[in-house]
Parts: structure tokens; C-alpha cells; sequence
């Protein structure tokens, strides 16, 4: 029988797992491991875009988003919705 030393822990946070598995190897658990009989992959209902930016305009954004205190990706979804309902 194993220690629970040689369990892969519950994480609260993904920032605990990525700290567990730097210091851990996948190898080490592998008693632990189960062969997955069927795998699915949902899509969030989100859609991602990716837009071409100049650095100046790049630059600019990251000083609005960082003066607002929000991230420049949330900035620029909030712009996105409100043109979106104006429309």
C-alpha cells in the first residue's frame, strides 16, 4: 500500500499545482493514474480573436488598461460589448 506522501494532492488553486508538479514528476504517481476510457472537449461558447496592433497602439493600451486597473484583454472585451449594444 502507498503513503499518502505518494498521493497527488487536491489543489485549491492552479498556482498549488504548478508549484506541486515543478518540484514532482508525473512518474513518481503513475499507481495513481487511470487510463481514461473516453475524452471530451466542450467549448466555453466563447469566441477568441486575435488582433494585429502596432506597438505604439499596443503600448497605449496596456497605459489605459493598467490606469483603469483592469487587464488590456478585458478592455478591450468591455469596448467590444459596448459598440456591440450601441449597434
Amino acid at each position: 500500500m502507498m503513503s499518502n506522501e505518494n498521493k497527488i494532492p487536491d489543489f485549491a488553486t492552479l498556482q498549488e499545482a504548478r508549484e506541486f508538479w515543478e518540484k514532482h514528476s508525473l512518474v513518481d504517481f503513475s499507481k495513481d493514474l487511470e487510463v481514461a476510457k473516453e475524452v471530451k472537449f466542450k467549448r466555453k461558447g466563447k469566441l477568441v480573436v486575435s488582433i494585429a496592433l502596432g506597438k505604439e497602439d499596443e503600448n497605449l493600451l496596456h497605459q489605459l488598461a493598467k490606469k483603469k486597473g483592469v487587464k488590456y484583454s478585458d478592455l478591450i472585451t468591455l469596448w467590444v460589448k459596448e459598440h456591440l449594444r450601441e449597434s
